[in-house]
């Protein structure tokens, strides 16, 4: 006897599909959340969310800074050069944190320019 007979094929293969649907599910619906999640509007975010993610962009910018100057540029005009930086800046999910980074400092400029009149 062929050991096919007595395992059907067609029920593995069923079974198999039905779990990788399950799993992409699972996932779709846990990145969909964390999409309507990040999604907020900048007048949606609370003062603690927006202190929270400007936080997380310090870190994640003083990383990418960091990992980029360890590789060797040698090969990179200024102007490539530059915009690589500001790209990890001006990344379009960093944007609004550049600018409440900006305003901060910029106050903090004038607050010490004031005081040394």
């Amino acid at each position: 006897m062929d050991i096919n007979q007595f395992f059907d094929y067609s029920y593995v293969n069923r079974y198999i599909e039905e779990k990788i649907e399950d799993k992409f599910n699972i996932l779709e619906e846990i990145e969909s959340s964390t999409n309507n999640a990040n999604e907020k509007k900048v007048y949606e975010l609370s003062v603690h969310e927006l202190y929270q993610n400007t936080m997380k962009y310090l870190v994640n910018v003083i990383d990418d800074i960091s990992d980029f100057l360890s590789i060797n540029h040698n090969n990179l005009s200024n102007h490539e050069y530059r915009n690589k930086i500001y790209g990890i800046f001006f990344n379009s999910d960093r944007i609004l944190y550049t600018g409440i980074i900006l305003i901060f400092i910029s106050f903090i400029i004038y607050f010490l320019d004031n005081s040394n009149v």
